[in-house]
Order: structure tokens, then C-alpha cells, then sequence
């Protein structure tokens, strides 16, 4: 998913996919738009590959506004999901949702 940040603050997001949990976070600074992915799945033709996250949504500090984008800010995170598969942006000083660090470290040895 392209994320654009039209905050005065950097903001963090991450794509993700049931069963397989989420990708990881991507630092957007103000002004900037990235492509955001859901967790890995392996190797293809030697790049990494990853669940895609179609679509496009963008951060703003007014009101949502469906011809502009959404609101953000401290405390108040932009989810977005359709079936199986989404998309969690929060303000970069909020901390990571309990759920997903749950997740992260099922994985760590």
C-alpha cells in the first residue's frame, strides 16, 4: 500500500496478513510517501518477497476527509483492513501494538 505522510510528524507504519502476521514497521517522514508491505514469505528469483498490500491512503492531522485522507495523531492510529489483510499506521511516539510484538517474538530464536 503507498502511505503518505501529510503530517508535521513522522509516523509508523506496517502491513499485515492473517495467518501470517506483519511486515515490517516503515519510518514515514512528513511530506513522504512509501510502499508499505505485509510480512515475508521467502525468496523469488533471488529478491525477497512479500504479501502486497493493494491501495493508498494518506495521513493528515485535520479530519478525515474522503477526498484528502485520514486523521492521525498521538494515540489516535489509522487501521485499515479488508478480509484477511491491511494496514496500521500510528504516530512514531505511540508504542507497537501488544499483539504485534507478540508476534515478532514468536519468531525470535
Amino acid at each position: 500500500m503507498k502511505v503518505t505522510n501529510n503530517t508535521s510528524f513522522v509516523v509508523i507504519a506496517f502491513g499485515y496478513r492473517r495467518p501470517q502476521g506483519s511486515g515490517p514497521d516503515v519510518e514515514i517522514s512528513p511530506g513522504e510517501t512509501k510502499d508499505v508491505n505485509g510480512p515475508y514469505l521467502g525468496e523469488m528469483d533471488g529478491e525477497a518477497c512479500h504479501v502486497a498490500i493493494l491501495g493508498e491512503v494518506i495521513c493528515q492531522e485535520d479530519p478525515d476527509d474522503d477526498s484528502n485522507g485520514y486523521q492521525i495523531g498521538l494515540g489516535n492510529p489509522i487501521c485499515l483492513f479488508d478480509d484477511d489483510r491491511g494496514v496500521t499506521i500510528r504516530h512514531h511516539e505511540d508504542p507497537t501494538e501488544p499483539e504485534v510484538l507478540e508476534w515478532r517474538n514468536s519468531f525470535q530464536a
